[in-house]
């Protein structure tokens, strides 16, 4: 089971601060960010895969060091498992995410990707495409998928990309906007 890294916390804080960032690389190989904070009974940990909009947390107990609870995010949506441990690191509790949604964050990015020529997924690319996706989210009471990017140069006044889609279905609800990858050769 995990374990806080206190070892690395004290490295890379500076003087007396409860938080500090550095990065590094995962046992994957892949390079991350990773940004650690001390709260008064916890302490937390958020691994942030870099170019991609994935993050996963987790919270450990202040005393013992120990995982009380993992979580995972695509931007601003929680995905996957959510789990809470107790002192003794057995699952007490565990709510998966992605069940209400018949139309998946990854069919999201598939969808994106082949319909809007937009990559969720590589936050470099967004950046070089002059599309990058500022709020991410979805919404369990109206299951919608609500996406935005602002614009730089926008004709007839319209200041942000939106795009609204149908979790359950994948069909695009409202999208406004789109005027705006026409006029960015004159960036």
């Amino acid at each position: 089971m995990r374990k806080f890294d206190l070892e690395a916390f004290e490295k890379h804080k500076k003087d007396n601060n409860t938080y500090c960032r550095y990065i590094t690389k995962n046992t994957n190989g892949d390079n991350v960010e990773i940004f650690l904070i001390e709260h008064k009974d916890s302490y937390q940990q958020t691994i942030i895969y870099l170019n991609t909009p994935i993050k996963q947390r987790f919270m450990y107990n202040k005393k013992t060091l120990t995982l009380i609870k993992e979580m995972e995010s695509f931007y601003d949506c929680l995905i996957g498992f959510q789990r809470e441990y107790n002192e003794k690191q057995e699952l007490i509790k565990e709510i998966n995410n992605d069940a209400p949604y018949k139309f998946s964050w990854q069919d999201l990015v598939n969808k994106m990707k082949m319909e809007y020529k937009i990559d969720l997924m590589d936050e470099n690319e967004q950046i070089k495409n002059n599309s990058q996706v500022t709020v991410l989210s979805r919404n369990p009471q109206t299951m919608i998928y609500s996406i935005t990017m602002p614009c730089q140069f926008t004709p007839h006044g319209v200041m942000e990309e939106k795009f609204e889609i149908d979790a359950m279905t994948g069909k695009t609800i409202y999208h406004v906007g789109s005027q705006r990858k026409k006029y960015s050769n004159y960036l």
